[in-house]
């Protein structure tokens, strides 16, 4: 028959006393003192280097960049015309991301495409893209105004004419 061991579990607690004499005490508080600032300056000093480092790639992948409109922001035109919407210029990290443009609007799109509408007011088109900069890390949009007003008489006259 087998028996049964049962471990006992002491802790022991172990105290490091050290004698030392007041000199070399007074030494070992002096470089304790001095070692926080020598490892604070190192670290300050690692990191702006690492900083310049990273600062020149970064200026030469991004000097390009931009999110701008094509055409200009705020348009007035009659009621019965129509606009083509020239779309948006995209460049984040030198590479064009323009196709990936996506546009939301509250004017009606006639057959062509255009943006259209019946009534007199103020239409926006807002101007999103879906990428790293633009979209995920600043959430930039734009935004072009369309204002649409009624035809002046002298239109008219001229029209008939």
């Amino acid at each position: 028959m087998a028996t049964r061991k049962t471990a006992s579990k002491q802790s022991k607690k172990v105290e490091l006393n050290l004698s030392l004499d007041e000199k070399t005490n007074k030494k070992v508080n002096k470089e304790l003192k001095r070692t926080p600032f020598k490892t604070l300056l190192i670290l300050f000093l690692v990191v702006l280097i690492g900083l310049g480092i990273g600062a020149v790639p970064a200026y030469f992948l991004t000097r390009n960049d931009c999110f701008e409109l094509i055409g200009t922001d705020e348009i007035t035109l009659t009621l019965g015309e129509s606009y083509a919407d020239e779309g948006a210029k995209v460049v984040a990290f030198n590479k064009n991301d323009s196709k990936k443009v996506k546009t939301e609007s509250n004017m009606e799109i006639d057959q062509n495409g255009n943006y259209t509408s019946n009534e007199v007011g103020t239409y926006y088109i807002v101007y999103t893209v879906d990428n790293l900069k633009y979209g995920s890390i600043f959430k930039i949009q734009k935004i072009r105004l369309i204002t649409f007003v009624e035809p002046s008489d002298d239109d008219v006259e001229t029209t008939i004419n």
